[in-house]
């Protein structure tokens, strides 16, 4: 009889998580598609090209040499880390570290923006004259220039709402998007400010199932991997599912540029080098 009641319990509770995650899927716009917001990515017929933290492969990353060459060779994506000082300013900045970009046994979190100023960044393990930037120094001087793809490095909740809060200030939330490797960071953006645009990082081949989860007005603008978690049986389920324009993939570069192409993937992260042949700009 015991036994009875436990299994009939456990259909109860079976039952009412479904009716729970049909509900929630019904409130969030059922299932389907979310159209993409920006529009000079939504041209499903040209490349969009992002350059990966500038043209770091001539310039120190994330710096404003890079972003300016970046500019110059005709880019108007832009690819950024988001990160934060000790005195809470947002940085541009990739290593939670800093071993490998200021040559110092200290987290990047730990040190005042002044701090971070008063060090060159190295570049290939040498000192250059470049200085890490911060993201106002970046907004006031390249908001109009780029559709700027934030790489939020970043999970607590109050930086994310700050981080809104500043795309809203600086009226780029049309031509910006944040992007997490954080289901909950990305689901919290969209219920909270569904005009702004996200991506949802790491999704490689074999995670489709994840898209299928989230309700449609809480799904992530955008898809991103690396070019190398993609194979032919992600690439179907993307045609079938008409999300080619919602997938970009990053570490793009000379030696797997031609093998993305051929895909039909076009919004790309590129690690821009002399030897990579892309359309003119």
């Amino acid at each position: 009889m015991n036994h009875l009641k436990t299994f009939w319990k456990l259909i109860l509770i079976v039952g009412l998580l479904i009716l729970a995650y049909f509900s929630f899927m019904f409130i969030g716009g059922g299932f389907g598609k979310k159209p993409v917001n920006i529009k000079a990515i939504n041209d499903g017929n040209s490349q969009f090209l992002f350059a990966h933290r500038g043209l770091s492969e001539y310039y120190p990353e994330n710096t404003k040499e890079a972003i300016e060459a970046a500019k110059l060779r005709g880019f108007t994506g832009l690819e950024i880390d988001i990160r934060k000082s000790s005195d809470n300013e947002f940085i541009l900045f990739h290593d939670e570290d800093c071993s490998r970009l200021l040559g110092i046994n200290s987290k990047i979190c730990d040190l005042s923006t002044s701090q971070i100023k008063g060090r060159h960044i190295l570049f290939n393990g040498i000192e250059s004259g470049s200085y890490v930037l911060t993201l106002k120094e970046l907004l006031n001087n390249y908001k109009d220039d780029f559709i700027i793809y934030f790489d939020m490095k970043l999970k607590d909740i109050d930086d994310i709402d700050e981080l809104v809060s500043i795309i809203q200030s600086y009226d780029i939330s049309g031509s910006s998007i944040i992007a997490s490797t954080s289901g909950f960071v990305v689901f919290y953006i969209e219920y909270n400010y569904p005009g702004i645009n996200t991506a949802l990082e790491g999704f490689n081949s074999g995670k489709e199932w994840i898209y299928c989860l989230f309700p449609k007005n809480f799904k992530p603008d955008f898809l991103s991997s690396f070019a190398g978690k993609v194979d032919e049986k992600h690439i179907s389920w993307l045609r079938k599912k008409d999300l080619i324009s919602s997938r970009i993939v990053y570490d793009v570069d000379s030696a797997n540029y031609h093998q993305v192409i051929q895909w039909g993937l076009k919004n790309l992260i590129i690690d821009y080098d002399s030897a990579m042949k892309v359309p003119s700009f």
